[in-house]
Protein backbone atom coordinates (compact mmCIF):
# COMPACT_ATOMS: atom_id res chain seq x y z
CA UNK A 1 0.00 0.00 0.00
CA UNK A 2 2.88 2.34 0.72
CA UNK A 3 4.38 1.61 -2.69
CA UNK A 4 1.04 2.35 -4.33
CA UNK A 5 0.69 5.64 -2.46
CA UNK A 6 4.26 6.60 -3.37
CA UNK A 7 3.62 5.85 -7.05
CA UNK A 8 0.45 7.95 -6.98
CA UNK A 9 2.41 10.91 -5.58
CA UNK A 10 4.96 10.52 -8.38
CA UNK A 11 2.16 10.45 -10.97
CA UNK A 12 0.95 13.82 -9.71
CA UNK A 13 4.41 15.25 -10.44
CA UNK A 14 4.44 14.15 -14.08
CA UNK A 15 3.99 17.05 -16.50
CA UNK A 16 0.60 17.64 -18.08
CA UNK A 17 2.26 18.73 -21.33
CA UNK A 18 2.13 15.91 -23.87
CA UNK A 19 5.17 17.30 -25.69
CA UNK A 20 7.31 17.12 -22.56
CA UNK A 21 6.74 13.40 -22.02
CA UNK A 22 6.31 12.47 -25.70
CA UNK A 23 9.86 11.16 -26.14
CA UNK A 24 9.59 8.92 -23.07
CA UNK A 25 6.14 7.65 -24.04
CA UNK A 26 7.32 6.72 -27.54
CA UNK A 27 10.35 4.95 -26.06
CA UNK A 28 8.13 3.04 -23.65
CA UNK A 29 5.75 1.88 -26.36
CA UNK A 30 8.67 0.77 -28.54
CA UNK A 31 10.07 -1.13 -25.57
CA UNK A 32 6.69 -2.81 -24.99
CA UNK A 33 6.40 -3.74 -28.67
CA UNK A 34 9.75 -5.57 -28.71
CA UNK A 35 8.93 -7.38 -25.45
CA UNK A 36 5.51 -8.57 -26.62
CA UNK A 37 7.03 -9.71 -29.94
CA UNK A 38 8.53 -12.65 -28.04
CA UNK A 39 5.25 -13.64 -26.37
CA UNK A 40 6.24 -12.36 -22.92
CA UNK A 41 3.45 -12.44 -20.35
CA UNK A 42 1.60 -9.26 -19.53
CA UNK A 43 2.86 -9.18 -15.94
CA UNK A 44 6.48 -9.45 -17.06
CA UNK A 45 6.00 -6.75 -19.68
CA UNK A 46 4.71 -4.25 -17.13
CA UNK A 47 7.33 -5.30 -14.62
CA UNK A 48 10.14 -4.52 -17.06
CA UNK A 49 8.45 -1.32 -18.23
CA UNK A 50 8.25 -0.07 -14.66
CA UNK A 51 12.03 -0.50 -14.25
CA UNK A 52 12.98 1.88 -17.05
CA UNK A 53 14.40 5.31 -16.29
CA UNK A 54 11.65 7.16 -18.16
CA UNK A 55 9.25 9.75 -16.82
CA UNK A 56 6.33 7.58 -17.93
CA UNK A 57 7.62 4.53 -16.01
CA UNK A 58 5.64 5.62 -12.96
CA UNK A 59 2.36 4.94 -14.80
CA UNK A 60 3.34 1.36 -15.58
CA UNK A 61 4.64 0.88 -12.05
CA UNK A 62 1.31 2.03 -10.64
CA UNK A 63 -0.62 -0.32 -12.93
CA UNK A 64 1.65 -3.21 -12.00
CA UNK A 65 1.16 -2.53 -8.27
CA UNK A 66 -2.62 -2.23 -8.63
CA UNK A 67 -2.85 -5.57 -10.42
CA UNK A 68 -0.30 -7.62 -8.47
CA UNK A 69 -0.61 -5.91 -5.10
CA UNK A 70 -4.33 -5.22 -4.90
CA UNK A 71 -5.79 -7.86 -7.23
CA UNK A 72 -7.33 -5.36 -9.63
CA UNK A 73 -7.92 -6.26 -13.28
CA UNK A 74 -5.77 -4.67 -15.97
CA UNK A 75 -8.71 -2.98 -17.70
CA UNK A 76 -9.86 -1.41 -14.43
CA UNK A 77 -6.27 -0.43 -13.54
CA UNK A 78 -5.85 1.31 -16.89
CA UNK A 79 -9.07 3.24 -16.40
CA UNK A 80 -8.02 4.29 -12.91
CA UNK A 81 -4.55 5.46 -13.99
CA UNK A 82 -5.99 7.30 -17.00
CA UNK A 83 -8.00 9.39 -14.56
CA UNK A 84 -4.86 10.26 -12.60
CA UNK A 85 -2.73 11.10 -15.68
CA UNK A 86 -2.59 14.79 -16.59
CA UNK A 87 -1.13 14.49 -20.11
CA UNK A 88 -3.80 13.99 -22.77
CA UNK A 89 -1.76 11.49 -24.82
CA UNK A 90 -1.22 9.22 -21.80
CA UNK A 91 -4.86 9.49 -20.74
CA UNK A 92 -6.19 8.57 -24.19
CA UNK A 93 -3.66 5.74 -24.62
CA UNK A 94 -4.65 4.05 -21.36
CA UNK A 95 -8.36 4.40 -22.11
CA UNK A 96 -7.82 2.72 -25.48
CA UNK A 97 -5.71 0.05 -23.76
CA UNK A 98 -8.54 -0.65 -21.30
CA UNK A 99 -11.07 -0.89 -24.13
CA UNK A 100 -8.78 -3.23 -26.08
CA UNK A 101 -8.35 -5.57 -23.12
CA UNK A 102 -12.08 -5.63 -22.50
CA UNK A 103 -12.83 -6.48 -26.12
CA UNK A 104 -10.32 -9.33 -26.28
CA UNK A 105 -8.16 -7.75 -29.00
CA UNK A 106 -4.66 -9.14 -29.45
CA UNK A 107 -2.41 -7.33 -27.03
CA UNK A 108 0.61 -7.64 -29.32
CA UNK A 109 -1.22 -6.18 -32.34
CA UNK A 110 -2.64 -3.36 -30.24
CA UNK A 111 0.77 -2.33 -28.87
CA UNK A 112 2.41 -2.43 -32.31
CA UNK A 113 -0.39 -0.31 -33.75
CA UNK A 114 -0.22 2.19 -30.87
CA UNK A 115 3.55 2.41 -31.28
CA UNK A 116 3.13 3.36 -34.94
CA UNK A 117 0.45 5.91 -34.07
CA UNK A 118 2.53 7.44 -31.29
CA UNK A 119 5.57 7.57 -33.58
CA UNK A 120 3.63 9.58 -36.17
CA UNK A 121 2.12 11.82 -33.50
CA UNK A 122 5.50 12.47 -31.92
CA UNK A 123 7.05 13.24 -35.34
CA UNK A 124 4.26 15.71 -36.14
CA UNK A 125 4.57 17.44 -32.77
CA UNK A 126 8.35 17.57 -33.07
CA UNK A 127 8.23 19.08 -36.56
CA UNK A 128 5.63 21.59 -35.40
CA UNK A 129 7.86 22.56 -32.48
CA UNK A 130 10.85 22.99 -34.80
CA UNK A 131 8.78 25.21 -37.10
CA UNK A 132 7.65 27.32 -34.12
CA UNK A 133 11.24 27.43 -32.94
CA UNK A 134 12.37 28.72 -36.33
CA UNK A 135 9.81 31.53 -36.22
CA UNK A 136 10.63 32.49 -32.65
CA UNK A 137 14.36 32.59 -33.31
CA UNK A 138 13.64 35.06 -36.12
CA UNK A 139 11.47 37.04 -33.72
CA UNK A 140 14.25 36.99 -31.12
CA UNK A 141 16.68 38.47 -33.65
CA UNK A 142 14.20 41.23 -34.43
CA UNK A 143 13.74 41.89 -30.72
CA UNK A 144 17.49 42.31 -30.24
CA UNK A 145 17.68 44.83 -33.08
CA UNK A 146 14.72 46.77 -31.64
CA UNK A 147 16.05 47.02 -28.11
CA UNK A 148 19.47 48.06 -29.40
CA UNK A 149 17.93 50.90 -31.42
CA UNK A 150 15.93 51.97 -28.37
CA UNK A 151 19.11 52.15 -26.29
CA UNK A 152 20.89 54.19 -29.01
CA UNK A 153 17.99 56.66 -29.20
CA UNK A 154 18.00 56.92 -25.41
CA UNK A 155 21.71 57.71 -25.41
CA UNK A 156 21.35 60.44 -28.03
CA UNK A 157 18.33 61.90 -26.24
CA UNK A 158 20.24 61.99 -22.96
CA UNK A 159 23.11 63.80 -24.69
CA UNK A 160 20.70 66.44 -25.99
CA UNK A 161 19.40 66.94 -22.49
CA UNK A 162 15.83 65.96 -23.33
CA UNK A 163 16.05 62.80 -21.19
CA UNK A 164 17.64 62.14 -17.85
CA UNK A 165 20.09 59.35 -17.10
CA UNK A 166 17.45 57.62 -15.02
CA UNK A 167 15.51 57.00 -18.22
CA UNK A 168 18.47 55.06 -19.62
CA UNK A 169 18.49 52.88 -16.49
CA UNK A 170 14.76 52.25 -16.94
CA UNK A 171 15.37 51.28 -20.57
CA UNK A 172 18.13 48.90 -19.47
CA UNK A 173 15.71 47.09 -17.17
CA UNK A 174 13.15 47.08 -19.99
CA UNK A 175 15.73 45.43 -22.23
CA UNK A 176 16.34 42.82 -19.52
CA UNK A 177 12.64 42.06 -19.35
CA UNK A 178 12.19 41.84 -23.14
CA UNK A 179 15.20 39.59 -23.71
CA UNK A 180 14.16 37.38 -20.77
CA UNK A 181 10.73 36.89 -22.34
CA UNK A 182 12.39 36.07 -25.68
CA UNK A 183 14.75 33.50 -24.16
CA UNK A 184 11.98 31.92 -22.09
CA UNK A 185 9.75 31.64 -25.15
CA UNK A 186 12.48 29.84 -27.09
CA UNK A 187 12.96 27.51 -24.12
CA UNK A 188 9.25 26.65 -24.03
CA UNK A 189 8.70 26.10 -27.76
CA UNK A 190 11.85 24.01 -28.29
CA UNK A 191 11.29 20.22 -28.51
CA UNK A 192 11.86 18.41 -25.22
CA UNK A 193 14.15 15.39 -25.47
CA UNK A 194 17.12 13.83 -23.72
CA UNK A 195 20.23 13.61 -25.88
CA UNK A 196 23.07 12.72 -23.52
CA UNK A 197 23.33 9.76 -21.16
CA UNK A 198 25.02 10.10 -17.80
CA UNK A 199 25.29 6.89 -15.82
CA UNK A 200 25.51 6.82 -12.05
CA UNK A 201 28.94 5.18 -12.38
CA UNK A 202 30.45 7.91 -14.56
CA UNK A 203 30.35 9.71 -17.89
CA UNK A 204 32.48 10.30 -21.00
CA UNK A 205 36.02 11.63 -20.69
CA UNK A 206 35.21 14.79 -22.70
CA UNK A 207 32.33 15.58 -20.37
CA UNK A 208 34.49 15.03 -17.30
CA UNK A 209 37.19 17.33 -18.66
CA UNK A 210 34.64 19.97 -19.60
CA UNK A 211 33.03 19.93 -16.15
CA UNK A 212 36.43 20.17 -14.43
CA UNK A 213 37.64 23.04 -16.62
CA UNK A 214 34.38 24.95 -16.23
CA UNK A 215 34.57 24.65 -12.46
CA UNK A 216 38.27 25.56 -12.22
CA UNK A 217 38.74 28.05 -15.06
CA UNK A 218 36.38 30.94 -14.17
CA UNK A 219 37.62 31.38 -10.56
CA UNK A 220 41.18 31.61 -11.87
CA UNK A 221 40.09 34.09 -14.54
CA UNK A 222 38.24 36.23 -11.99
CA UNK A 223 41.30 36.26 -9.72
CA UNK A 224 43.61 37.39 -12.53
CA UNK A 225 41.02 39.96 -13.58
CA UNK A 226 40.91 41.49 -10.09
CA UNK A 227 44.70 41.76 -9.94
CA UNK A 228 44.97 43.41 -13.37
CA UNK A 229 42.09 45.83 -12.94
CA UNK A 230 43.25 46.99 -9.50
CA UNK A 231 46.95 46.92 -10.31
CA UNK A 232 46.76 48.76 -13.63
CA UNK A 233 43.99 51.14 -12.47
CA UNK A 234 42.07 50.75 -15.72
CA UNK A 235 39.14 52.95 -16.64
CA UNK A 236 35.58 51.59 -16.82
CA UNK A 237 35.49 50.25 -20.38
CA UNK A 238 39.06 48.93 -20.30
CA UNK A 239 38.43 47.22 -16.98
CA UNK A 240 35.30 45.46 -18.23
CA UNK A 241 37.08 44.60 -21.48
CA UNK A 242 39.73 42.74 -19.49
CA UNK A 243 37.03 41.13 -17.33
CA UNK A 244 35.05 39.84 -20.32
CA UNK A 245 38.19 38.57 -22.05
CA UNK A 246 39.52 36.68 -19.03
CA UNK A 247 36.15 35.12 -18.18
CA UNK A 248 35.60 34.15 -21.80
CA UNK A 249 39.07 32.68 -22.22
CA UNK A 250 38.68 30.72 -18.97
CA UNK A 251 35.44 29.17 -20.28
CA UNK A 252 36.68 28.32 -23.77
CA UNK A 253 38.68 25.14 -22.89
CA UNK A 254 35.69 23.56 -21.15
CA UNK A 255 33.43 24.78 -23.96
CA UNK A 256 35.69 23.13 -26.53
CA UNK A 257 35.43 19.73 -24.85
CA UNK A 258 31.66 19.92 -24.46
CA UNK A 259 31.30 20.89 -28.12
CA UNK A 260 33.54 17.99 -29.05
CA UNK A 261 31.45 15.62 -26.95
CA UNK A 262 28.20 16.91 -28.43
CA UNK A 263 29.47 16.48 -32.01
CA UNK A 264 30.66 12.96 -31.18
CA UNK A 265 27.28 11.97 -29.70
CA UNK A 266 25.50 13.41 -32.75
CA UNK A 267 27.67 11.32 -35.08
CA UNK A 268 27.18 8.19 -32.99
CA UNK A 269 23.41 8.62 -33.08
CA UNK A 270 23.49 8.85 -36.88
CA UNK A 271 25.39 5.54 -37.12
CA UNK A 272 23.39 3.77 -34.43
CA UNK A 273 20.42 2.57 -36.58
CA UNK A 274 22.77 0.73 -38.96
CA UNK A 275 24.54 -0.99 -36.07
CA UNK A 276 21.30 -2.09 -34.41
CA UNK A 277 19.80 -3.37 -37.65
CA UNK A 278 22.99 -5.27 -38.59
CA UNK A 279 23.32 -6.81 -35.14
CA UNK A 280 19.71 -8.01 -35.14
CA UNK A 281 19.90 -9.32 -38.71
CA UNK A 282 23.08 -11.31 -38.05
CA UNK A 283 21.80 -12.76 -34.78
CA UNK A 284 18.46 -13.65 -36.36
CA UNK A 285 19.76 -15.21 -39.57
CA UNK A 286 22.53 -17.27 -37.92
CA UNK A 287 20.49 -18.19 -34.81
CA UNK A 288 23.19 -16.99 -32.40
CA UNK A 289 23.26 -14.71 -29.39
CA UNK A 290 23.98 -10.99 -29.58
CA UNK A 291 27.45 -11.58 -28.13
CA UNK A 292 28.28 -14.06 -30.89
CA UNK A 293 26.76 -11.77 -33.52
CA UNK A 294 29.06 -8.95 -32.40
CA UNK A 295 32.11 -10.93 -33.54
CA UNK A 296 30.68 -11.15 -37.07
CA UNK A 297 30.22 -7.38 -37.46
CA UNK A 298 32.95 -5.47 -39.31
CA UNK A 299 33.62 -2.67 -36.84
CA UNK A 300 35.60 -0.73 -39.46
CA UNK A 301 32.38 -0.14 -41.41
CA UNK A 302 30.63 1.28 -38.35
CA UNK A 303 32.44 4.64 -38.37
CA UNK A 304 32.85 6.28 -34.97
CA UNK A 305 30.99 3.37 -33.32
CA UNK A 306 33.82 1.01 -34.32
CA UNK A 307 36.14 1.64 -31.32
CA UNK A 308 33.21 1.25 -28.91
CA UNK A 309 32.20 -2.04 -30.53
CA UNK A 310 35.78 -3.32 -30.25
CA UNK A 311 35.92 -2.50 -26.55
CA UNK A 312 32.53 -4.18 -26.05
CA UNK A 313 33.85 -7.34 -27.71
CA UNK A 314 36.98 -7.27 -25.55
CA UNK A 315 34.89 -7.14 -22.37
CA UNK A 316 32.56 -9.92 -23.50
CA UNK A 317 35.41 -12.33 -24.40
CA UNK A 318 36.29 -13.28 -20.76
CA UNK A 319 32.55 -13.89 -20.20
CA UNK A 320 32.02 -10.90 -17.97
CA UNK A 321 28.39 -10.15 -17.03
CA UNK A 322 26.74 -8.98 -20.30
CA UNK A 323 24.62 -6.40 -18.49
CA UNK A 324 27.70 -4.63 -17.08
CA UNK A 325 29.50 -4.82 -20.44
CA UNK A 326 26.60 -3.21 -22.26
CA UNK A 327 26.24 -0.60 -19.52
CA UNK A 328 29.91 0.31 -19.97
CA UNK A 329 29.24 0.63 -23.73
CA UNK A 330 26.39 3.06 -23.05
CA UNK A 331 28.43 5.08 -20.60
CA UNK A 332 31.34 5.44 -23.01
CA UNK A 333 29.12 6.54 -25.88
CA UNK A 334 27.31 9.03 -23.64
CA UNK A 335 24.25 8.85 -25.91
CA UNK A 336 20.75 8.52 -24.47
CA UNK A 337 19.56 7.09 -27.78
CA UNK A 338 22.27 4.41 -27.57
CA UNK A 339 21.20 3.69 -24.02
CA UNK A 340 17.54 3.23 -24.92
CA UNK A 341 18.05 1.24 -28.12
CA UNK A 342 20.62 -1.17 -26.71
CA UNK A 343 18.49 -1.71 -23.59
CA UNK A 344 15.52 -2.61 -25.80
CA UNK A 345 17.68 -4.88 -27.94
CA UNK A 346 19.36 -6.76 -25.10
CA UNK A 347 16.27 -7.15 -22.88
CA UNK A 348 14.00 -8.30 -25.69
CA UNK A 349 16.41 -10.91 -27.09
CA UNK A 350 17.17 -12.26 -23.63
CA UNK A 351 13.44 -12.62 -22.96
CA UNK A 352 12.79 -14.63 -26.12
CA UNK A 353 12.03 -12.13 -28.89
CA UNK A 354 13.41 -12.72 -32.38
CA UNK A 355 16.62 -10.65 -32.84
CA UNK A 356 15.86 -9.84 -36.47
CA UNK A 357 12.41 -8.44 -35.71
CA UNK A 358 13.64 -6.59 -32.62
CA UNK A 359 16.54 -5.07 -34.56
CA UNK A 360 14.18 -3.80 -37.25
CA UNK A 361 11.76 -2.21 -34.77
CA UNK A 362 14.48 -0.59 -32.67
CA UNK A 363 16.40 0.56 -35.75
CA UNK A 364 13.30 2.26 -37.17
CA UNK A 365 12.79 3.98 -33.82
CA UNK A 366 16.38 5.25 -33.76
CA UNK A 367 16.22 6.35 -37.39
CA UNK A 368 13.07 8.42 -36.83
CA UNK A 369 14.65 10.17 -33.83
CA UNK A 370 17.86 11.04 -35.70
CA UNK A 371 15.94 12.36 -38.70
CA UNK A 372 13.85 14.63 -36.48
CA UNK A 373 16.95 15.91 -34.71
CA UNK A 374 18.58 16.77 -38.05
CA UNK A 375 15.86 19.34 -38.76
CA UNK A 376 16.33 20.91 -35.35
CA UNK A 377 20.10 20.97 -35.77
CA UNK A 378 19.78 22.94 -39.01
CA UNK A 379 17.71 25.62 -37.29
CA UNK A 380 19.99 25.69 -34.23
CA UNK A 381 23.26 26.01 -36.17
CA UNK A 382 21.92 28.87 -38.29
CA UNK A 383 20.57 30.69 -35.26
CA UNK A 384 23.77 30.27 -33.22
CA UNK A 385 25.96 31.85 -35.91
CA UNK A 386 23.42 34.63 -36.43
CA UNK A 387 23.32 35.34 -32.70
CA UNK A 388 27.11 35.67 -32.48
CA UNK A 389 27.24 38.06 -35.45
CA UNK A 390 24.35 40.14 -34.11
CA UNK A 391 25.85 40.24 -30.64
CA UNK A 392 29.13 41.62 -31.97
CA UNK A 393 27.24 44.20 -34.03
CA UNK A 394 24.97 45.33 -31.20
CA UNK A 395 27.77 45.66 -28.67
CA UNK A 396 29.83 47.57 -31.25
CA UNK A 397 26.97 50.03 -31.88
CA UNK A 398 26.30 50.60 -28.17
CA UNK A 399 29.94 51.17 -27.26
CA UNK A 400 30.60 53.27 -30.37
CA UNK A 401 27.65 55.59 -29.68
CA UNK A 402 28.63 55.79 -26.00
CA UNK A 403 32.20 56.79 -26.93
CA UNK A 404 30.98 59.41 -29.41
CA UNK A 405 28.69 60.92 -26.79
CA UNK A 406 31.42 60.82 -24.17
CA UNK A 407 33.88 62.53 -26.54
CA UNK A 408 31.28 65.10 -27.56
CA UNK A 409 30.45 65.69 -23.92
CA UNK A 410 34.14 66.30 -23.12
CA UNK A 411 34.42 68.79 -25.99
CA UNK A 412 31.33 70.62 -24.77
CA UNK A 413 32.82 70.89 -21.30
CA UNK A 414 36.05 72.38 -22.69
CA UNK A 415 34.23 74.83 -24.97
CA UNK A 416 31.83 75.86 -22.21
CA UNK A 417 34.71 76.47 -19.84
CA UNK A 418 36.54 78.62 -22.39
CA UNK A 419 33.42 80.64 -23.19
CA UNK A 420 32.72 81.28 -19.52
CA UNK A 421 36.29 82.39 -18.89
CA UNK A 422 36.24 84.82 -21.83
CA UNK A 423 32.76 86.23 -21.32
CA UNK A 424 33.67 87.95 -18.05
CA UNK A 425 30.29 87.64 -16.50
CA UNK A 426 28.26 86.65 -19.55
CA UNK A 427 26.31 88.45 -22.24
CA UNK A 428 23.83 91.12 -21.25
CA UNK A 429 20.57 91.11 -23.21
CA UNK A 430 18.44 94.25 -23.26
CA UNK A 431 15.06 94.02 -21.58
CA UNK A 432 13.13 94.90 -24.76
CA UNK A 433 14.56 91.86 -26.69
CA UNK A 434 12.22 88.87 -26.88
CA UNK A 435 13.97 85.45 -26.91
CA UNK A 436 12.65 82.33 -28.67
CA UNK A 437 10.57 79.85 -26.67
CA UNK A 438 12.60 77.40 -24.59
CA UNK A 439 15.50 79.80 -23.95
CA UNK A 440 15.52 81.65 -20.62
CA UNK A 441 17.78 84.28 -19.22
CA UNK A 442 19.09 83.70 -15.69
CA UNK A 443 19.06 86.45 -13.17
CA UNK A 444 21.47 89.09 -14.30
CA UNK A 445 20.98 88.38 -18.02
CA UNK A 446 23.66 85.68 -18.30
CA UNK A 447 22.99 83.58 -21.46
CA UNK A 448 25.86 81.15 -20.89
CA UNK A 449 23.81 78.84 -18.67
CA UNK A 450 20.47 79.41 -20.38
CA UNK A 451 20.63 76.68 -23.01
CA UNK A 452 19.56 73.29 -21.66
CA UNK A 453 20.33 71.50 -24.91
CA UNK A 454 23.69 69.85 -25.66
CA UNK A 455 24.79 70.57 -22.14
CA UNK A 456 27.72 68.86 -20.46
CA UNK A 457 26.57 65.65 -18.74
CA UNK A 458 27.99 63.28 -16.13
CA UNK A 459 28.45 60.03 -18.11
CA UNK A 460 29.23 57.73 -15.18
CA UNK A 461 25.71 56.40 -14.66
CA UNK A 462 25.14 56.13 -18.40
CA UNK A 463 28.36 54.15 -18.86
CA UNK A 464 27.42 51.70 -16.11
CA UNK A 465 23.95 51.30 -17.65
CA UNK A 466 25.47 50.40 -21.03
CA UNK A 467 27.81 47.89 -19.37
CA UNK A 468 24.80 46.34 -17.66
CA UNK A 469 23.05 46.11 -21.04
CA UNK A 470 26.08 44.37 -22.56
CA UNK A 471 26.12 41.86 -19.69
CA UNK A 472 22.40 41.18 -20.19
CA UNK A 473 22.87 40.66 -23.93
CA UNK A 474 25.87 38.38 -23.37
CA UNK A 475 23.97 36.12 -20.99
CA UNK A 476 20.75 36.11 -23.03
CA UNK A 477 22.58 35.38 -26.28
CA UNK A 478 24.32 32.46 -24.56
CA UNK A 479 21.10 30.89 -23.31
CA UNK A 480 18.99 31.26 -26.46
CA UNK A 481 21.23 29.18 -28.81
CA UNK A 482 21.62 26.45 -26.19
CA UNK A 483 17.85 26.13 -25.70
CA UNK A 484 17.46 26.03 -29.46
CA UNK A 485 20.04 23.25 -29.95
CA UNK A 486 19.30 21.19 -26.84
CA UNK A 487 21.86 18.78 -25.41
CA UNK A 488 23.97 19.14 -22.30
CA UNK A 489 23.53 22.18 -20.05
CA UNK A 490 27.30 22.58 -20.13
CA UNK A 491 26.94 23.95 -23.67
CA UNK A 492 25.90 27.23 -22.08
CA UNK A 493 29.51 27.67 -20.98
CA UNK A 494 30.78 27.32 -24.55
CA UNK A 495 28.37 29.96 -25.88
CA UNK A 496 29.07 32.22 -22.91
CA UNK A 497 32.83 31.93 -23.40
CA UNK A 498 32.65 32.91 -27.09
CA UNK A 499 30.31 35.84 -26.47
CA UNK A 500 32.38 37.11 -23.53
CA UNK A 501 35.45 37.16 -25.75
CA UNK A 502 33.50 39.04 -28.43
CA UNK A 503 32.24 41.58 -25.87
CA UNK A 504 35.74 42.03 -24.42
CA UNK A 505 37.32 42.62 -27.84
CA UNK A 506 34.66 45.17 -28.79
CA UNK A 507 35.00 47.02 -25.45
CA UNK A 508 38.77 47.18 -25.93
CA UNK A 509 38.95 48.09 -29.62
CA UNK A 510 36.07 50.57 -30.08
CA UNK A 511 37.40 53.27 -27.68
CA UNK A 512 40.77 53.24 -29.48
CA UNK A 513 39.04 53.41 -32.86
CA UNK A 514 36.83 56.29 -31.75
CA UNK A 515 39.81 58.21 -30.37
CA UNK A 516 41.65 57.92 -33.70
CA UNK A 517 38.60 59.07 -35.63
CA UNK A 518 38.23 62.24 -33.56
CA UNK A 519 41.95 62.96 -33.62
CA UNK A 520 41.90 62.66 -37.39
Amino acid sequence: MNSTTSSLKQINKVSSDSNVIGFDLLSHLTYMSVLTAGGLSRDRVFEYCSRQRYVTAVFFEYIYLLVNGMGMGYAQAFQLVSGKAKASNVKSLFLRFAASLSSGESERDFIIEETNVESKRYANEYERSVENLRKWTDAYAAILVSVTLIMVVSLVSAMMGSLSEHFIIIMAFTLFFITSVGVYTIYKVAPVETKIYTASTGTTKERRRARTLILVGPPIGIGIMAVLVIGLQLDLLAGFSVAFLLIGVSLLPGGYYIWKDDARVTQLDLELPTFIRSLGAIAGSTKVTLTQALYKIDSRSMGSLGPHIERLRTRLIPQLPPHECWEMFRRETGSELANRTTTMMVDATQLGSQPGQVGQIVSDYAMSITQLRAGRQLTASTFSFLTMAMHATMVFILVFVLEIIDTFNSMLAVVSSEVLNESAGGIEIPDNVQLPPGISIPKGGDLAGGLDIFGSQDMTITSYAIIMVIIILTVANSLAPKFTAGGSDLKIASYLGILCVISGIVLGVVPMLTAKLFVA
